[in-house]
């Protein structure tokens, strides 16, 4: 489902003009001509994302308050650019971003981009959360922040240098000095960084821009947050920057203002993203995973499908639920041993995790029975995701020992409920049809999929 972007002007031309570069990209595009109008739309809408012009709200910056109260989301703020600290002022009202006009098409695609996945990070972590809170197995977070460590890698140690002092009374971050080999030379996620802040040179080789790469794909550093530093006259580097997986970007001269608030809210974003992994790694593994396959359990399941119908109710989206079984388990155990058919469940789960989206959630409801459930997803989607699932898992030869191999075949019971039913529905009742299409399955021949005739 494309991204919802509203855009607030009270120029009309204006607001054509972005509809017409956004609707390039496929966003679909939302206008308002006031700001009264845009928080109407906010409210009824639910935008992914609000585009205003700071004519809106120069005569009373706490219009960016309302809007995120109407709607949490990221605001992009379009300013003239012409005074060095009204990026500053904005941001610290609560702007996601401020571009200045006229906004180059790379960056502006490339911020709202970036700016996208984490709003589809935050809600898919929010779910998460949600159903953590509903099973009574969340903590509250402690009372303080945690010192957060911030490198600044440059061009030189001298310029590094003088970016550290200039932020010492922007941020409450001890902040260090880092060369990109030391950086990339880290091999622990646990003293690693929080965030580094990082010069990028205007030429497409960059090391610096390369660097973004690497962070991003080690193990030490991919959770880090990264603010690229860029020429103010290189919004092509820029965008490259948040392609390649920076989370934010400032321009030159250096204002420490500027970036010690968006310094301020990476790390936020950061210590939050780390609180809610922990909490579903270690706070729910005891209660709600599964101990022989490390899939989620029955408990988790019910409870995250009921999330997952509110927030498809929420947003007019459809999603799949699916229940998995294998087929002649028992031949298995009563041929080869329990310990046989172990094995066996524990890789169908590990192929089940390889093969489907993190958002998308998989769980053993016991023996050889899983369910699967795929937000947004309609029937065209589910149905070939099931037939991959099927075909991966006939494919997939299962070792025992040194001296046996099996391969095994699953039947699977499909689901969906659709976007146009405005009701939330009972995850209770898409269970029990998704495992009507299963006893079809099973009952027609085996290792195929069966649609429950009255999804959809």
């Amino acid at each position: 489902m494309p991204g919802r972007i509203l855009i607030i002007d009270p120029i009309a031309t204006n607001r054509i003009l972005l509809k017409v570069r956004l609707g390039a990209s496929n966003y679909r595009v939302l206008q308002a001509s006031s700001l009264k109008e845009g928080l109407s739309l906010t409210h009824s809408t639910a935008p992914d994302l609000i585009v205003i012009d700071d004519t809106l709200i120069a005569p009373d910056i706490t219009a960016l308050a309302a809007l995120n109260e109407a709607h949490p989301c990221p605001v992009v703020v379009l300013t003239p650019g012409e005074e060095p600290n009204a990026r500053a002022r904005l941001l610290a009202a609560g702007a996601a971003d401020c571009l200045q006009k006229p906004v180059n098409d790379a960056l502006l695609l490339a911020r709202l981009r970036s700016l996208m996945r984490f709003e589809t990070t935050r809600r898919e972590t929010g779910l998460r959360d949600d159903t953590s809170r509903a099973l009574g197995l969340a903590e509250d977070g402690v009372g303080f922040a945690p010192q957060s460590q911030v490198a600044v890698i440059a061009a030189t140690p001298s310029l590094a240098k003088d970016w550290s002092q200039q932020l010492r009374g922007e941020t409450s971050a001890q902040i260090t000095v880092l060369s990109i080999d030391a950086a990339l030379e880290l091999t622990d996620a646990d003293t690693a960084p929080d965030l580094f802040l990082m010069a990028v040179a205007e030429e497409a080789t960059s090391l610096h821009l390369q660097a973004i790469t690497e962070l991003r794909s080690r193990a030490a550093t991919r959770s880090a947050a990264i603010i690229a530093i860029t020429p103010e006259d290189a919004p092509v580097t820029a965008a490259m920057a948040l392609d390649l997986g920076a989370d934010d970007i400032a321009v030159c001269p250096f204002n420490p203002a500027e970036v010690g608030l968006r310094i301020t809210t990476q790390l936020r974003h950061k210590h939050r993203a780390d609180q809610l992994r922990a909490t579903v790694q270690h706070g729910l593994q005891a209660a709600v995973t599964d101990p022989l396959t490390g899939l989620f359990n029955r408990r988790y399941a019910l409870a995250h499908l009921k999330q997952i119908a509110q927030r498809a109710a929420d947003e007019g989206t459809p999603y799949a639920v699916m229940i998995l079984d294998i087929d002649r388990f028992k031949l298995v155990n009563d041929s080869h041993g329990h310990a046989a058919g172990d094995c066996v469940l524990r890789a169908l789960s590990a192929c089940l995790c390889d093969n489907l989206r993190s958002i998308d959630m998989v769980a053993r409801l016991g023996g050889e029975e899983f369910v699967i459930a795929l937000p947004g997803t309609g029937e065209t989607e589910a149905r070939i995701v099931a037939e991959r699932l099927r075909k991966l898992i006939s494919d997939m030869p299962v070792v025992i020992d040194a001296k046996t191999t099996l391969t095994i075949s699953v039947s699977i019971g499909l689901t969906i409920a659709p976007a146009e039913t405005p009701e939330i529905c009972d995850p209770t009742d898409l269970l029990k049809q998704a495992d009507s299409a299963l006893y079809g399955a099973k009952g027609n021949g085996r290792n195929q999929v069966i649609m429950n005739p009255n999804a959809a």
